[in-house]
């Protein structure tokens, strides 16, 4: 669904948010840690975001961006 090639700091966004997963964070809280924080990872999800849903008639909503993300996240950091 989401075939658009990684983006740099995607990795990072990856890690910010696994690391968390890992201590136990509930997926959507350590989500809205890290986009509320304004890192530079932050910019990167929106413009996967926004390239990602250009390349649709219909954008994906949002819950799909999410729960590819949570999954990306746990198998960077093996959880």
């Amino acid at each position: 669904m989401f075939a658009d090639p990684q983006l740099d700091g995607m990795d990072r966004l990856y890690q910010a948010i696994g690391a968390m997963l890992k201590d136990g964070v509930a997926f959507d809280s350590a989500y809205a840690q890290v986009v509320q924080s304004g890192a530079d990872s932050t910019k990167t999800w929106i413009r996967f975001c926004v390239q990602s849903a250009s390349r649709f008639d219909e954008p994906p909503e949002e819950s799909e961006f999410l729960a590819v993300l949570e999954e990306c996240c746990r198998e960077h950091v093996g959880v």
